[in-house]
């Protein structure tokens, strides 16, 4: 008995390392170290088990639920990134103004090869889409032909920033200025719009940041795997491969819309597809110096992606320390493989 408890404290006090790890991983760059970055991803694991070993030790030794109690304490930040406990700020509506962010994946779920299944998706994902129409400012993401097409059927008379490389603008207000943030791509892009708002400008960005192009493979071992399978294995190997090739190109266009954002002469707000979780060196730099909607304003569960990988937080809204959140939704509703998410801001008094 007493060599199966030493054996549990061991694998707890490398738990515990493994989650000290990954509080420091958001701080390394991975074009120069992207190992780290896997402690990062594996969070909400790591968070699983920590929790687990409370339990534990509740029941055999309650002295040694300091090991997981103190290593929760000491990410209590990062818990804050994917479980928020806030509430509503209240505001006079008539200075507010709210911002929808959404990956609609070219709105493939209105597609379907019977034509009649596809009139009566293409309607329901009309239907949705036009519950925004109350918004202020829209910026979407893998915004395809087919997308774009019901967008402006759905928004005659908004005003459109679009490039045809999957990032969109769109809103009712006044846009004064816009441009692009290329990253080389098609799939990928970031686009800016300088926007008026209750007299005031407000630069917004929609982002979509290199994708790991790792879902599929990952959803297919979760249904099919088995350990003993070589393919497993070998398949395991190319996830690896993919994530830590589109990791560090991920980091790389953070570094560039970060660098832009630092340039404006306005109040920013950046939102969009981060492809990244709240403890990875993507988050960490875009949002050094800025404000999680989240953050402030959630409540509950954070995730934003419908796939079968738990807890994954990647589709963000940052703004600058003057626009302050007043209330965030994450809109669970299977329209694509991320959800939609929204935000009612404020400008501060100070910043008019």
């Amino acid at each position: 008995m007493k060599f199966i408890k030493k054996l549990f404290i061991l694998l707890n006090v490398l738990l515990a390392i493994a989650s000290f790890i990954c509080y420091v991983s958001p701080n390394i760059d991975p074009e120069i170290n992207w190992y780290f970055s896997f402690f990062g991803l594996s969070f909400p694991i790591l968070l699983i088990f920590n929790i687990l070993f409370i339990g534990l030790w509740l029941f055999v030794d309650i002295k040694l639920t300091l090991i997981s109690l103190l290593t929760l304490a000491c990410g209590w930040v990062f818990i804050k990134g994917f479980f928020a406990f806030n509430t509503e700020k209240s505001s006079n509506r008539k200075n507010a103004f709210s911002v929808v962010s959404f990956n609609i994946s070219n709105a493939m779920s209105a597609y379907d090869s019977n034509s009649a299944l596809r009139k009566e998706k293409t309607k329901e994902m009309e239907q949705f889409i036009k519950r925004f129409k109350d918004e202020d400012v829209i910026c979407l993401q893998e915004t395809g032909p087919f997308a774009l097409d019901l967008l402006r059927k759905n928004f005659p008379t908004w005003n459109f920033h679009t490039l045809n490389k999957g990032s969109i603008i769109l809103t009712k207000n006044p846009l004064i200025k816009k441009g692009e943030i290329d990253f080389g791509t098609i799939t990928n892009s970031c686009l800016w719009a300088d926007i008026v708002i209750n007299f005031d400008t407000l630069r917004f960005y929609s982002i979509h940041l290199q994708s790991n192009r790792i879902s599929k493979d990952a959803d297919d071992m979760i249904e099919k795997g088995n350990l003993k399978d070589k393919k497993i294995w070998l398949g395991i190997k190319g996830i690896l491969r993919k994530y830590r090739t589109f990791h560090v190109k991920r980091a790389a266009q953070a570094k560039l819309v970060k660098s832009h954002a630092e340039t404006s002469p306005y109040p920013t707000i950046l939102c969009g597809d981060l492809n990244d979780t709240p403890i990875s060196y993507t988050y960490a730099h875009l949002s050094s110096g800025l404000k999680d909607a989240f953050y402030e304003r959630g409540t509950g569960i954070g995730t934003t992606y419908s796939g079968k990988i738990p807890f994954l937080r990647i589709d963000y809204i940052f703004s600058s320390p003057v626009v302050k959140a007043l209330t965030f939704q994450v809109i669970k509703e299977d329209y694509s493989d991320h959800y939609p998410i929204a935000a009612l801001f404020e400008l501060e008094e100070s910043s008019k």
